[in-house]
């Protein structure tokens, strides 16, 4: 038959071989095994799909298989590759992170199938950035990531919200990234993250209460910038342009303490109003004051800038918040604002 290198004459010796040698109840020694697999090797590129198949499924679980040989049939078609991908124990590191950087999603999320995976393959799976791929690495209690990863898995779950879930649910999740998630995910993540995170939640509480304590203790600002919030006021007045101004000079206390005096509220309420994770406060306030919707788009992604680093005008977030603004009612904003004047923190727990 290897005399014949027709396609249906390859398919039958490599067939034979398989039944032949690889079978239960063979009894070769180490050197025929060798051979065995040698052949196979050498007829591997000549066979039919079904047959590189059957033999990855027959390879899989056998741990005398050569690593060239294997490494052959993980980087076959994954109706091929699959089964070695999962289970193979010959495939190294650096084998599923080349297969990681080089093979397509179906490859990548067969790696992450494996009943063990190194922080350096997780590394190279996530760097694939493929929703898919980290949903699965991550669902899978077994895979080691790195702290730094998850780091990253969590900055990228702010506007993927399908990891959210499964990076909160892994086990090795720290509580100061879990109290990081908890600035954007949803209600029901909020109440998952209050209940498996209880630490994470008292530290937000006691960096509210000491950012609150630290404002009361003293004047909201200091001298100067009272003194330039007089000036713009006399001048032009306080503007949405003068706040942009004031953000795209990174002028955090300056924008703070001009929209405080616009909107008419103590300062000691401004962390409610403008850092509330949805943005809705921070949305009515501008529409109280009478912003278009450019302007106030331009103030939110300044904002968010200077809180979290740059976020694309194309992000979920920013769209949610572009569309909430567009709805909001003008006398109604103002009805709001002119309460939360009166008892800001009741106002907002209420609206």
């Amino acid at each position: 038959m290897a005399l014949d290198t027709s396609s249906s004459s390859r398919n039958a010796l490599a067939q034979s071989v398989v039944d032949i040698c690889l079978d239960d109840d063979a009894t070769l020694s180490e050197r025929e095994t060798q051979l065995t697999f040698d052949i196979l090797h050498k007829l591997l590129q000549s066979v039919e799909l079904g047959v590189r198949r059957g033999l990855a499924q027959r390879l899989a679980y056998r741990p005398d298989v050569p690593r060239d040989l294997v490494v052959s049939l993980a980087n076959d078609e994954i109706n091929v590759a699959y089964p070695v991908l999962v289970e193979s124990v010959v495939l190294e590191d650096a084998d599923l992170i080349a297969i990681a950087h080089n093979q397509p999603a179906s490859h990548q999320i067969a790696v992450t199938l494996r009943e063990r995976i190194s922080p350096d393959v997780s590394d190279a799976l996530i760097e694939s950035r493929n929703v898919d791929v980290i949903d699965s690495l991550l669902r899978n209690p077994a895979a080691e990531i790195a702290v730094v990863a998850l780091e990253r898995l969590v900055e990228l779950s702010r506007d993927t919200p399908p990891l959210q879930r499964p990076l909160l649910q892994r086990h090795d999740m720290q509580p100061e990234l879990a109290r990081q998630m908890s600035a954007w995910v949803g209600d029901a993540l909020k109440e998952y993250i209050a209940t498996n995170f209880p630490d994470a939640i008292e530290q937000v509480e006691l960096d509210i209460d000491e950012a609150v304590r630290k404002v009361s203790e003293g004047s909201a600002f200091d001298p100067e910038t009272d003194a330039r919030v007089a000036q713009i006021e006399s001048g032009g007045g306080i503007t949405a342009d003068a706040l942009i101004e004031a953000l795209s000079l990174d002028d955090v206390e300056l924008f703070e303490a001009l929209f405080a005096r616009l909107v008419g509220i103590d300062p000691v309420a401004m962390p409610a109003l403008v850092y509330d994770p949805g943005g809705e406060p921070f949305a009515i306030a501008c529409k109280a004051c009478g912003f278009g919707q450019e302007a106030f788009e331009t103030l939110y992604l300044l904002l968010t800038k200077t809180l979290v680093g740059d976020r694309d005008a194309d992000s979920e977030d920013f769209k949610r918040i572009s569309t909430y603004y567009g709805k909001i009612d003008d006398g109604a904003a103002r009805r709001l604002i002119d309460d939360w004047q009166q008892a800001p923190v009741d106002t907002w727990d209420t609206a």
